[in-house]
């Protein structure tokens, strides 16, 4: 059995199709969705988990069904965890995409030791 909302895994794959820019990768109990080898978007459990700015999340953390990510490693503070009640509305979860690719998209490269693999 998964460690992570599948559910939700099929709406961000649905809505990250056309998105070349993004790479998927399930790891740690979750899935992941880079840019340029910085996280975007992933899943922890039943929460979305979005990088939508330092500014935007210190402002919606306040918000029910948002908070900010803690993960193990430390504080993000540019990543909020989001709950399904806030998620499972398509204008919301379509905001957080956007806002996170938005966001991820300008950040520098990052190389993570990814080998080039041939599809």
């Amino acid at each position: 059995m998964s460690e992570y909302n599948e559910k939700l895994e099929d709406l961000l794959d649905h809505h990250l199709i056309a998105n070349e820019e993004l790479e998927k990768r399930k790891e740690g109990g979750g899935v992941g969705y880079l840019i340029n080898g910085n996280m975007c978007l992933g899943i922890y459990e039943d929460l979305l988990i979005a990088r939508i700015g330092e500014r935007l999340a210190t402002s919606l953390v306040d918000r029910p069904g948002i908070r900010m990510y803690l993960p193990d490693k430390g504080l993000y503070d540019d990543f909020v965890m989001v709950e399904e009640k806030v998620y499972s509305h398509t204008k919301a979860l379509r905001k957080f995409i956007d806002q996170s690719i938005s966001y991820t998209g300008n950040l520098p490269a990052k190389d993570h030791g990814k080998t080039q693999q041939d599809s």
